[in-house]
């Protein structure tokens, strides 16, 4: 299912009412992983591409030549050994990290500085699990996702106040309460669009003008729609939650593949 704001509203779309819009400009593709690309799972373990997926993802990559971006909250270890950093640019924790396909890489000065910190934490955080067990932790290296959704309702109170303890432990750091879990980053300006800036500067993306294409679902997302939305370009949300600054709508991860899969018709070569 597709959606877009064609005539003033969101409206059913096809691939095809696009075409006016896809055909004019060469298009650079930003991708969020989880949720997007994958379905929100129990653990990270569970999130993966179907082979047939991610050899669709490695065909637009190869066709577009270095035009297409993953930008996740996972950590750029864990990106870079589900995608090849040689065929995208990969920017983990929200764009801290970043690997180009010419093998450069960024990391924001001030996660450097907060990685010692986020080491002590994770070992706290670890002690904690032993006495909540239901509680997963991902750790991304410069930051990380405490996963409470398993946790009975009654432990929930002991959660939240030895989370208030931590970050009153930690002031550096910034703490941010989700849905079902806590995610601790460095305490620095940034979000996606922060991350966009970089890519686009350092790939001298601006002065070719390119047609810029985001797919997210989640709250955190919602700047990276923005950045693309002030530069003409076309931005999805994926899955039920309602966005603020995307102008499109794709109901689940399948619908992002049937659009890529669109997309590489439209742009391989003709023998």
């Amino acid at each position: 299912m597709l959606k877009y704001k064609l005539n003033g509203s969101i409206e059913p779309a096809q691939f095809g009412d696009l075409l006016p819009i896809l055909s004019n400009r060469l298009p650079f593709l930003i991708l969020d992983c989880d949720g997007t690309l994958v379905p929100i799972c129990e653990t990270l373990e569970e999130a993966v591409l179907h082979p047939s997926q991610l050899n669709l993802l490695n065909d637009v990559g190869r066709h577009l030549v270095g035009r297409v971006a993953i930008v996740s909250a996972r950590g750029l270890s864990r990106l870079t050994h589900e995608f090849d950093p040689q065929v995208f640019t990969l920017a983990g924790n929200y764009g801290l990290e970043i690997s180009y396909p010419s093998g450069q890489k960024f990391v924001h000065p001030k996660a450097v500085h907060a990685r010692l910190l986020m080491i002590e934490l994770a070992a706290e955080m670890a002690q904690l699990i032993l006495n909540l067990p239901s509680l997963i932790l991902d750790n991304h290296g410069y930051s990380l996702c405490l996963h409470f959704h398993r946790l009975p309702d009654d432990r929930l109170s002991d959660l939240h106040t030895f989370i208030h303890q931590l970050e009153l432990g930690y002031s550096t750091l910034e703490f941010r309460r989700l849905n079902t879990s806590y995610e601790v980053v460095p305490s620095v300006n940034w979000d996606k669009s922060s991350a966009l800036d970089h890519i686009a500067t350092h790939l001298s993306l601006e002065v070719e003008d390119p047609l810029y294409i985001a797919f997210g679902d989640s709250e955190m997302d919602e700047p990276m729609f923005s950045w693309v939305n002030r530069r003409q370009g076309l931005s999805f949300s994926v899955g039920c939650r309602d966005s603020t600054a995307a102008l499109g709508l794709m109901e689940s991860p399948d619908d992002v593949f049937k659009f890529l899969d669109n997309l590489l018709v439209l742009h391989r070569p003709v023998n």
